[in-house]
């Protein structure tokens, strides 16, 4: 008995916070600016929340799809109605919708992705210049925002072994010089590998590494001298 009062009571407390109801003057106020919906949205005292209250009252459904540059709305009224409308997208001067995406930058970050992680990948675009489509810098969260808008998975570890892959560092090991040696090798063509964009890491097959398994890392000296020391200037 005791809930079932609570639960009157606060119905009654409910019912007592109602607004008087309206009387004819705002009632006929109300009807006129329902049948001149603009006026009512445009009134000075409309603010964002009555505008969107406006919409759910007066909309049941829209519809939106692209055509290229071409959006098509359908809005479908309370009523029963609908509207049909197309509107042009703003396009910039290459005519591309902006933000202004360069086909290479999707390419570069489809390499990228299969390479190293988002915070990684964001540190090397900042370095060699490239912005976002807004002309911002990238952030982690940035690019795995654009890898999702554009289907593009993200980096997983074990991919390098799994394409047969390995680092400068780990083929400087197998061929038994330093790292700089090794990036001399690659330039000259000694070593097959390929760089995705300047400051990106190699990528080099273990495969074409197999020639130089067992390489001895120096020669003897180059006079009979036996003072003379064998330095490995790398």
């Amino acid at each position: 008995m005791q809930a079932v009062a609570k639960i009157e009571s606060d119905i009654a407390a409910m019912i007592a916070r109602r607004p008087p109801p309206l009387g004819e003057a705002e009632r006929q106020q109300l009807i006129a600016l329902g049948a001149d919906l603009e006026r009512a949205w445009s009134h000075p005292a409309a603010t964002a929340a009555t505008r969107k209250r406006i919409l759910r009252t007066a909309i049941s459904e829209v519809i939106v799809r692209r055509d290229g540059a071409i959006i098509h709305a359908v809005l479908h009224w309370q009523g029963g109605d609908h509207t049909e409308l197309r509107v042009k997208q703003r396009l910039n001067a290459a005519g591309r919708h902006n933000p202004r995406i360069l086909d290479d930058t999707i390419a570069l970050m489809r390499e990228l992705a299969r390479l190293m992680p988002d915070r990684q990948i964001a540190r090397l675009l900042n370095r060699i210049g490239i912005a976002t489509g807004y002309g911002n810098a990238w952030t982690q969260e940035r690019v795995r925002g654009f890898r999702n808008h554009h289907e593009i998975a993200g980096y997983r570890d074990g991919e390098w072994a799994e394409r047969g892959e390995i680092t400068l560092e780990a083929a400087a090991k197998i061929v038994g010089v330093c790292n700089m040696t090794a990036l001399r090798m690659l330039r000259r063509g000694d070593i097959k590998g390929r760089q995705v964009c300047p400051g990106a890491p190699w990528v080099i097959k273990t495969a074409d590494l197999t020639g130089f398994t067992g390489r001895k890392r120096s020669g003897p000296p180059l006079t009979p001298n036996p003072d003379q020391q064998a330095f490995d200037f790398q």
